[in-house]
Order: C-alpha cells, then structure tokens, then sequence
C-alpha cells in the first residue's frame, strides 16, 4: 500500500493504548456493546467521562474529520468459496454546513477498479432533515440518473454503500450504553438507530469508540429482522494522526487507515485500506454536480 498523501502523524505507543483491537472478528472473550442501560439510562460506574452522552461522544467520532478531502480506497475481499477481488475508488467529500441552510454535505465516489465498472460513479447529497439526493452515472449509457443507494453493495465486497458514504449526525439517534472493553482497554459504546429518513437496511449499529482518538474501533450491524448481519474491527495500528489548516486554525485528526469487515450470513470478508488521504485538495461546490460525475479522473 503506498503511503497516504499527506504525510501524517504516527500514533505513539502510548497513545494507541486506550484501544486494541484484532483484525479477526471472533476474538475469544470480546467484549460486545450491552444492550441495556441502567435505570436512569446512565452510562455505569467506572466510565471514562460520565458527563457525555451519546450523540455527543458520536459528534466526536464525525468530527473526526476535514471539511473536504479526497481519499482512494482499495477493498481485497474473500469468500469461503475461494474467491477473492480487488475494487479501488475514489472518494470525494466536502461540507457545505458552513454555507446552507440546507445541505449537509456532498459526496462523489467513482470506481477505479475492476475494469468493468471503471468509472461508474455516484453523488450524494445529504440534507438537514436527514434525507438524501442519490445519482448515479453508468459510462455504458452515458447518463446520471436518480437512484436509491441504501443497501446496495460496492461491487464485489461486503461494504454497502451507507457504510462508505460518509455519516452527518442527523442520520441517526444515539443512546449511550454502560461503557464497555475491548481487549482488556476501555471503550465508549453507542448504540446508533437510524432514522426512517435515512432508509437504512439497518435497525440499529453498536459501536465501540477510542476514548481518546475517538476513532470507531468495532462496529455489529444489525439487520431490519434484529439480526446481527456484519461486524467491523479496525486495525489499531493503522490509526494515524492527519494535521491540516481549517478555517485559518490547525485541526488534528484521527483515522483508521485499515479495517475488516465480516459479512456473518455469507461467511465473506473485505479489508478495506485507505491509501491516499489529503485535506489540500481544494473541492469547490462545483465539484459535486452531476456534470462533474460524468467526467474520467
């Protein structure tokens, strides 16, 4: 994997100890996200910051992040069949929260690989009241046309498209659970409803979060049925510092550069590696219209 763009900040020892976690989604004696809460709904006794609640430990895990970027993505996915696959994309993002009242932020992705769907691209518009614009261009026909991404899969690889999209904070609800461990190191955990506006294929996520990077460390999906369908677990070691301007001041963030995804139905798995990340990009909102969808990299 070549090295991202720009050059970032390696976590110390010291700071990547809040959090282990195994690149193997079934890992002896792992702690998964309780269900429940006390009577009052509090976290339990012994949490990292009794004082935030969940959508405010969640607003962290998004502010994780620049106002734009441009990140290519390579995804290596595997079956019990033997099958394996490459896909490449590229990803564009930027928010407009700083300039509308109504949009969010928008979002151009577009496959580099296989050869087949290369550059098949689609924009996301996400919107204040949770909903999306969704567009999709196919070269074959030459035409961008408005779809419905929830649910549909990047090809070849056990990631839906909602689980790459970028999340905004009012895509869902979030209840605090009792704070919970992860290889024997403290972690935050949130329980994430999606809202009906968001038409997710999930009923709910249940993340476990660094306490202090604040980067996602594992993810259970759980399907419309209140079965769990997909777990993700982040390579602790791949977690990177990324420090960049913003609005005249420096902002120091924290990303996971590897993770793993298991489909637990199909009894498949993809391991997603970010491979250039870079906040100097200038993204003008002429960047995410459908003319631009249409054009080659």
């Amino acid at each position: 994997m070549s090295a991202p763009s720009p050059l970032p900040l390696r976590l110390s020892t010291a700071s990547l100890l809040a959090v282990a976690v195994a690149l193997s989604p079934v890992v002896a004696g792992a702690a998964t996200v309780e269900d429940a809460t006390d009577a009052a709904g509090a976290p339990s006794e012994g949490a990292t910051d009794v004082g935030l609640t969940g959508r405010q430990i969640y607003e962290k895990v998004l502010d994780n992040r620049f106002d734009s970027y441009l990140q290519e993505l390579t995804m290596h996915s595997g079956d019990r069949g033997g099958n394996v696959q490459n896909t490449e994309m590229q990803v564009k993002y930027r928010s407009f929260r700083k300039e509308s009242k109504r949009i969010v932020s928008k979002v151009i992705m577009k496959y580099e690989a296989p050869q087949d769907v290369r550059h098949l691209g689609y924009l996301v518009i996400n919107k204040i009241d949770g909903s999306e614009d969704q567009f999709v261009y196919r070269p074959s026909s030459r035409r961008v046309q408005r779809i419905n991404l929830r649910g549909e899969a990047i090809f070849g690889t056990d990631f839906a498209f909602e689980d790459i999209i970028p999340q905004e904070i009012e895509d869902a609800s979030y209840e605090r659970q009792p704070d919970s461990e992860l290889d024997g190191k403290p972690v935050y955990a949130v329980q994430v409803v999606p809202r009906p506006e968001a038409d997710s294929e999930y009923s709910r996520m249940d993340v476990l979060v660094d306490p202090e990077t604040f980067v996602a460390m594992r993810v259970v999906y759980w399907d419309q049925d209140g079965l769990e369908i997909k777990q993700l677990n982040v390579d602790e070691s791949s977690v990177t510092a990324f420090e960049h301007e913003e609005d005249g001041e420096p902002k120091k963030i924290f990303l996971a550069l590897e993770q793993k995804i298991v489909h637990l139905k199909l009894d498949s798995w993809t391991e997603l590696r970010i491979s250039k990340y870079d906040p100097a990009v200038k993204l003008k909102s002429r960047h995410f219209s459908e003319r631009e969808l249409t054009k080659g990299r």
